[in-house]
């Protein structure tokens, strides 16, 4: 599936996410940072340590929630200013 039909609408309310089934219930930091990525917006998994997410330990990995970790990327996108683009206008 191509980048852009993953995201689909560029509106306030977030990109189309595919149901449930097609990803993880829980994800580590690096493929959670993956999806972001892929999904929503550029993010490493050293951010991901910092953002105010549940996580569980589960063999030596920290694992979170794909819901929570989407719905908190989600969040942080519709709070960014929208900001034109492009050259200024020379002053006449």
């Amino acid at each position: 599936m191509s980048a852009s039909a993953l995201l689909g609408e560029s509106s306030l309310s977030g990109p189309h996410i595919p149901e449930r089934p097609e990803y993880p219930v829980r994800v580590n930091r690096r493929v959670g940072a993956e999806l972001v990525t892929r999904l929503f917006f550029p993010v490493s998994p050293r951010t991901l340590e910092r953002w105010p997410l549940p996580v569980r330990h589960v063999n030596g990995q920290a694992v979170i929630e794909t819901d929570q970790l989407f719905a908190h990327a989600r969040s942080l996108l519709a709070a960014a200013p929208e900001i034109m683009g492009g050259k200024g206008r020379a002053a006449a």
